[in-house]
């Protein structure tokens, strides 16, 4: 039987999830205007937090809904410094 906590918990993940799978689309456009040096690099970092996600999945810890936040936060900040530093445009 399931209860209401675990049902959360399950939502949770689902959510996390969906979320992070968007973003991960979003590293992978990333080609778009970075180079094929950042978005490797931005792609081993998408794995890394999925399997930081998996972990916390593992652990059932409600941070996993931070881990598309981090992804977000990171893409967003590494597409800023691109184009404002390093010159990087579409």
């Amino acid at each position: 039987m399931t209860t209401g906590r675990q049902l959360g918990f399950v939502l949770a993940v689902v959510v996390a999830a969906a979320a992070h799978l968007v973003a991960g689309y979003f590293y992978l456009a990333s080609g778009l205007m970075a180079p094929l040096w950042a978005v490797v690099l931005l792609l081993v970092w998408w794995v890394v937090l999925t399997v930081v996600g998996v972990r916390l999945v593992q652990r059932r810890s409600y941070l996993v809904l931070l881990v598309p936040v981090v992804a977000v936060v990171t893409w967003f900040a590494l597409m800023w410094f691109g184009g404002q530093v390093l010159g990087w445009t579409p």
